[in-house]
């Protein structure tokens, strides 16, 4: 059917008492007959004598049968899968027909069925209902309406064609001539070319299936002692397939005459449905542009009749709040709408795309005055802070839409946002989050997994919410069974940013005076094999490790006994260290020895990162030399978790003594717990260890070939996905290259790859168990071109 021809509506011509003879005769119902407003059907209220009040409709001459029998369907499968959903429900002549066959005056047929009457009053005739609580109610009953219709099918779905179909939109557009208003005119066009290259090839992408598309305000029926409390839904004449976006807009379209801004309206429903049928990205950002575009489709529609012989019938009531509508939300943008459509969904915010798919940035400026008014001034890792907006894999993507490729972040070590772990997250978040003082299946479970392959003595987990608490916490349980505070770390160590876990890092205080360095903390020599005074010696391991015969005899000479010697086995911020063979044990035996215990900080080392699951294994530290495992970072990718390891035994003697309440209200929250399971099933299913180590051993095969031609490259070395590369003057003197090795980090960010340094000449680079050969193909060549430039 031609647009014109569905621009004429049509009515059919039955009086009121032809249509009373019908009904009486076809359903055995009579009363009271007052005619409703309807675009294309003819309809009748009728307050039945016998107490049942329902609404006849009589079909439009070119109402297809399919397309009514759907709709019954529609409606007996809403009220099967939501009954107290308020639908109307359907009648059944005396026959037990869905609906009848009759015949006009001119002898054409046409179909006629009943349904049970809604009580309530017309939403946009009543002034109180034009409040956010309604329109918020309006988007949740659409989105069970769209919920409950979402496994619904007939053949007729996509056989309903009529002009309000906004994915027939295009076939309007001939129609926008008729609009005498030439700026009005103007805006039409221009958001029907965008339609054609933007709103309509999106939409085709969101979830399809069947939908109501007719819940504007004059289908919406509120309680008349309460404006905000929805009592019914009506109207399925232009149900068809097509987007679920097609509701939300639609629901969104009814406006006051004393509102200003549709943004709000528009945020209200979608947040109302959001929370009944929750939406996803690319919906959520489409819904500006859609509604544009039913704003459009209604002035041309509204301008169009008013060009044909039915010119003057009234259907639509104060039709001019569209075009005002439409130019309110054209002017007000894009940008501002999906941000606040994301805000009112609690979607991140991130930056928007204007008309031709170039994304929006904002005042990075600004953000970061208001970062340091709010959250004061804090570390940004370059010089011009960047505003990281989302992340996926190996990348993160800024606000204005630069992809990033991250070799920095140790934390999501199997890469951002990883689906499994999302997921995992939040079906655990939507059934239950609490603390370990409750009895959880998962919590068990995790902790079990988590040491099975570790000895006996190490088969106890305590949870707590980050690696410096981990840190923290097995110190403490050093000192109190060993009765004694003395702490010993390699040099350039960092171990957290509690009291006691930055006392034991002394990264953060070796540069300063030596009267200022804590008492009972004692630095080991770093074994270094690079640029160490026994980088040649065969005998390395057992000299460096002796410095730890000299580190526990100053402690005692300054009245500290060590409690406990702790080492990130990955020495990543003394350089990514490759320690000599057995120095580890040496260094460990010693401790023991004088009564300490060994904790294994494997925040920066575990879960993978050094080709192994435990890093201390990778660097040949034996199980039995290793009296606690700390956790953090990586263990929940991102979902903040830590974890202490230890035997069941000293945690029995731990909770006699000092702390017989330990508890941490939110470490180990099921939440939390959940994250660290997928975090254990993507290692194990996609295979993430072995991956790493392959993909390691190439990023360091190609950066010694850079070697050959660059002679900054001083020292290429780790294991797994950990690698250090360290930078000097002179290859023969060692000299540090320190102000090239900044300028490098700089560039290379310039050439949108993120990388960090572990000292201050040597990078440090942690990308995730996932990449493949591509990215460090793209990594190696942006370095090969960095050191070409500046060699």
């Amino acid at each position: 059917m031609s647009t014109d021809a569905l621009l004429l509506r049509n009515l059919p011509n039955f009086s009121p008492e032809a249509t009373r003879r019908l009904v009486a005769t076809r359903y055995g119902i009579d009363g009271t007959y007052t005619q409703l407003a309807s675009e294309r059907d003819l309809s009748w209220g009728i307050e039945g004598t016998d107490g049942r009040d329902v609404v006849v409709k009589i079909s439009n001459v070119g109402e297809a049968e399919g397309v009514v029998d759907m709709q019954v369907k529609a409606l007996n499968h809403i009220c099967e899968r939501d009954p107290s959903l308020p639908v109307p429900r359907v009648v059944p002549s005396l026959a037990g027909a869905p609906y009848e066959w009759i015949e006009d005056a001119h002898g054409c047929r046409h179909m006629m069925r009943v349904l049970t009457f809604l009580p309530g009053k017309i939403m946009e005739q009543v002034e109180e209902a034009f409040s956010a609580a309604t329109r918020f109610n309006i988007g949740a009953m659409a989105g069970r309406l769209a919920f409950a219709l979402r496994d619904f099918f007939h053949p007729y779905a996509g056989s309903n064609a009529h002009f309000w179909d906004i994915s027939r939109a295009l076939g309007l557009r001939p129609q926008i001539a008729k609009i005498s208003d030439v700026g009005l005119r103007q805006l039409c066009e221009e958001i029907f070319e965008r339609a054609e290259r933007f709103t309509l090839p999106q939409l085709s992408r969101t979830r399809r299936q069947v939908v109501h598309q007719d819940s504007h305000g004059g289908n919406i029926l509120v309680d008349p002692q309460d404006s905000t409390s929805l009592v019914g839904i009506i109207d399925f004449g232009d149900m068809g397939h097509n987007s679920i976006v097609a509701d939300i807009v639609t629901a969104s379209e009814t406006f006051a005459d004393f509102d200003d801004d549709p943004i709000a309206y528009l945020c209200d429903v979608t947040s109302g449905f959001d929370s009944t049928y929750p939406l996803e990205e690319n919906e959520i950002d489409l819904l500006y542009d859609a509604l544009l575009l039913r704003l459009a489709m209604a002035t041309v529609i509204v301008e169009a009749r008013e060009a044909t012989d039915e010119a003057g019938i009234q259907h639509i009531q104060n039709a001019g709040h569209y075009p005002r509508m439409m130019r309110l939300l054209s002017h007000q943008g894009r940008a501002q709408a999906v941000r606040r459509l994301r805000q009112a969904c609690r979607f991140p915010v991130y930056g928007a795309m204007n008309n031709n798919r170039e994304y929006l940035s904002y005042d990075s400026d600004g953000l970061r005055h208001m970062r340091e008014a709010h959250l004061g001034p804090i570390w940004h890792f370059y010089n011009k802070p960047l505003h990281i907006t989302r992340a996926h894999g190996a990348w993160m993507y800024a606000a204005d839409g630069t992809a990033y490729l991250d070799v920095y972040n140790n934390v999501p070590q199997i890469g951002h946002c990883h689906p499994h772990v999302a997921k995992a997250i939040y079906r655990q978040a939507s059934a239950l989050n609490t603390n370990t003082r409750y009895m959880c299946d998962l919590t068990v479970e995790y902790a079990a997994r988590l040491t099975a392959d570790l000895p006996d003595h190490l088969d106890t987990c305590i949870f707590v919410n980050s690696g410096s608490e981990a840190n923290d916490l097995a110190m403490q349980i050093a000192m109190s069974l060993s009765r004694r505070d003395g702490g010993l770390i390699v040099d350039q160590a960092y171990h957290g940013c509690t009291e006691l876990t930055t006392a034991l890092s002394n990264e953060s205080w070796r540069h300063l005076p030596a009267d200022e360095h804590p008492k009972r903390i004692e630095t080991l020599e770093a074994p270094d094999m690079y640029r160490g005074r026994y980088a040649n010696d065969p005998q390395a391991a057992a000299k460096y490790a002796a410095d730890a015969d000299r580190a526990i005899a100053a402690l005692r000479e300054r009245g500290h006994g060590p409690a406990a010697f702790m080492v990130d086995t990955a020495l990543c911020s003394s350089g990514v260290l490759r320690a000599p063979e057995n120095y580890f044990n040496l260094v460990a035996e010693k401790v023991r020895s004088a009564g300490g215990f060994v904790i294994a900080d494997e925040v920066q080392a575990g879960c993978g990162r050094m080709g192994t699951f435990w890093g201390f294994r990778a660097n040949g530290l034996k199980d039995d030399n290793v009296d606690f495992i700390t956790m953090g970072k990586p263990v929940g990718n991102g979902q903040p978790l830590g974890v202490v390891i230890l035997s069941s035994a000293l945690m029995g003697l731990f909770l006699d003594g000092t702390y017989p309440q330990l508890f941490s209200t939110f470490g180990g929250n099921t939440v939390a717990c959940a994250a660290g399971m997928a975090v254990l099933d993507v290692i194990e299913r996609e295979d993430l260890i072995s991956q790493g180590v392959a993909i390691g051993d190439y990023l360091r095969h190609e950066i010694g070939r850079l070697a050959e031609r660059y002679a900054i490259i001083g020292d290429v070395r780790g294991l797994g996905m950990m690698t250090g590369v360290e930078l000097v003057i002179d290859r023969l003197t060692k000299e540090p290259a320190i102000t090239r090795t900044e300028r490098l980090i700089e560039d290379m960010l310039a050439r949108n790859i993120l990388i960090g340094k572990g000292t201050p000449n040597t990078l440090k680079l942690r990308p995730p168990l996932i990449w493949s050969r591509d990215e460090v193909d793209i990594f190696v060549n942006a370095f090969d071109d960095c050191l070409r430039r500046h060699q």
